[in-house]
């Protein structure tokens, strides 16, 4: 994909994992966020036809980004969007130079913000 503008890359995206930064009373871990690394992003809105792609294929895929093509981000990470903790979904990747990679997004239940 190389028709996107990097003007539109406006927000800071962080990428990390959780861990166990507390207990409760009842010996429950609390899992939260904790950031690796961050990069620029920018929104990306599906056609209609990937939408129903999507759907049809079961995909839960809250949001999509955009980043610059980055070898380190997989789909191992967490990533953390405007407060929001989210479980990558997807990675579609170009490696060409000045590519960029689109990922897909899932809110994350039970991490923590730290």
């Amino acid at each position: 994909m190389k028709n996107y503008s990097v003007s539109r890359m406006k927000q800071r995206v962080e990428f990390g994992q959780s861990e166990v930064t507390s207990t409760t009373v009842n010996g429950d871990d609390i899992e939260s966020f904790v950031p690796n690394f961050s990069l620029w992003c920018g929104d990306y809105s599906l056609t209609i036809n990937q939408s129903v792609n999507l759907l049809g294929l079961h995909v839960d895929t809250e949001r999509m980004i955009v980043i610059r093509h980055n070898d380190n981000v997989n789909d191992k990470y967490l990533v953390k969007l405007s407060g929001v903790v989210y479980q990558v979904t997807s990675i579609n990747s170009d490696t060409d130079v000045g590519a960029f990679d689109i990922i897909g997004l899932k809110r994350s239940q039970g991490i923590q913000d730290v």
